[in-house]
């Protein structure tokens, strides 16, 4: 009996210290766009947070507490607290735009034909000599689509090899080789990294992951490596963000 008291009030001030409030640090981010007048509230306690201009907050909670966040232009967010949230040195939360309705828009004769709507469009060329020669339909013919991510664009290089060899075949010739090339085209499927870009913003990077900006292609392409695609679902950010920073840790070992 005298062995389980003293397991108990050996235990009971870990236990107690468990429940209790203390500072959690934390950030709100968001996409390509400035937080301003970000409130941060504890409905549990109905007690308000410390924010600063750079949407940083400080606030007491514990476990099992519901933060509120608003800000203007944003959805209000309500997120239960987890005891991993409460440990981390920094909380990152991120919030979602609201949706802006605009007024209805109507546009008149134009039929939705660019080539056709562009002859009909009162227009001042700086040449008027390239007047007749002009075709709309031609400006984005075998364009290489800029690529970031450094993955090669195996459509756009088809296209450009398809036009070479198709001008010098025949004319008369039926079944050129740039339809052939263009049926066994396959579209590429988008990088790690590149959905990383796509999906955050660089503040992202640099602020949170803690990533210099001059080697921020280095390290996405660093990324690619062994990339862990189910970390791209939104519901699993917390996890995504906690394998940026285990990766960055090796990417800064490997490049020193």
């Amino acid at each position: 009996m005298k062995n389980i008291i003293a397991f108990v009030l050996f235990f009971l001030p870990t236990l107690f210290f468990a429940q209790e409030r203390h500072i959690v640090y934390g950030k709100a981010i968001a996409d390509e766009m400035t937080i301003e007048f970000l409130e941060v509230k504890n409905t549990t306690t109905g007690v308000a947070g410390k924010v600063n201009e750079q949407s940083s907050f400080t606030i007491n909670a514990k476990e099992g507490d519901v933060l509120e966040f608003t800000a203007p232009a944003f959805k209000t967010l309500q997120y239960t607290l987890t005891a991993i949230d409460v440990k981390e040195e920094l909380f990152v939360v991120r919030l979602v735009p609201s949706a802006i309705l605009l007024d209805d828009i109507e546009l008149s004769g134009l039929t939705g034909n660019l080539y056709i709507d562009s002859k009909n469009t009162d227009v001042v060329l700086l040449n008027e000599k390239f007047k007749d020669d002009f075709d709309p339909s031609l400006l984005n013919l075998g364009r290489v689509v800029d690529n970031p991510s450094m993955n090669l664009n195996f459509i756009a290089v088809y296209g450009l090899l398809a036009d070479a060899l198709s001008s010098s075949d025949s004319k008369n010739k039926k079944g050129s080789s740039k339809d052939k090339l263009y049926a066994n085209a396959k579209v590429e499927q988008k990088s790690f990294s590149k959905i990383l870009q796509e999906s955050y913003s660089e503040s992202f990077f640099t602020e949170i992951i803690k990533v210099p900006r001059e080697k921020l292609g280095l390290f996405l392409n660093f990324c690619n490596d062994g990339a862990k695609r189910y970390l791209l679902d939104p519901k699993n950010e917390s996890e995504l963000i906690a394998y940026l920073k285990e990766r960055y840790l090796r990417f800064a070992n490997l490049t020193q």
